[in-house]
């Protein structure tokens, strides 16, 4: 009975968290009601422990294309490189191949964002004249012709100049939680989100979602 008990408080808890994550991305789709965009769930992973690719169950037939973004309200996730019926492979932006357009939130210094093939990203072309510390956020440029401006990339851990080239070393922190990604987010436009207006949201008293909404997201 003990065991029972044990095992069916851990399918409620599963279910309290997953309730919150769809919450918190009704509430972002709800806020950006004018830009079109897909939820889809994450459904597998990439057998190459050296790939940083995601299968969600998105495809052609809800309009997914390649090159198109993927975000959590967190942040950016990746971008679409194959398209299926019903499914779609998402390469994360923490892959070698990735690269995202992004520049320091507090000089607006433009670079470029890439995968290391470990949690942490790096950014690259920034002089080592600018001036960069820990905490910074980095944003999306809007350059790569992907995301829209101004979504939130990352974080800097660290930042140094390098002696052997103009640019400095930058070590980011993603803003997504890539290694615990359950629901996503697909782009199906360039149109910038108003970020602003999804904060507000957030910050407003929170009222329990229908319960017919979840399921609509996760079909």
């Amino acid at each position: 009975e003990i065991d029972r008990l044990r095992i069916r408080n851990a399918e409620l808890e599963g279910r309290a968290a997953e309730a919150d994550r769809l919450a918190a991305l009704l509430n972002f789709r709800d806020a950006q009601a004018v830009v079109p965009m897909v939820a889809a769930r994450v459904i597998g992973g990439s057998p190459d422990s050296g790939s940083f690719v995601v299968y969600i169950n998105r495809g052609s037939r809800a309009g997914v294309r390649r090159d198109m973004g993927v975000i959590t309200p967190d942040g950016v996730v990746g971008k679409i490189i194959a398209v299926y019926s019903d499914t779609s492979q998402v390469l994360l932006i923490n892959d070698k191949d990735s690269g995202v357009g992004a520049l320091l939130a507090a000089s607006r210094t433009q670079g470029v964002v890439k995968g290391t093939g470990k949690p942490q990203l790096s950014m690259d072309y920034v002089s080592n004249d600018i001036k960069v510390s820990p905490g910074e956020i980095l944003l999306t440029s809007g350059q790569d012709r992907i995301f829209p401006k101004d979504l939130p990339v990352g974080t800097v851990v660290e930042a140094m100049p390098d002696r052997k080239t103009p640019f400095m070393q930058i070590n980011v922190r993603p803003a997504a939680h890539l290694d615990r990604l359950e629901e996503v987010l697909i782009l199906q436009t360039r149109q910038d989100l108003d970020l602003k207006k999804e904060a507000d949201v957030s910050s407003s008293p929170a009222t329990p979602p229908a319960p017919a909404k979840p399921a609509t997201v996760t079909q």
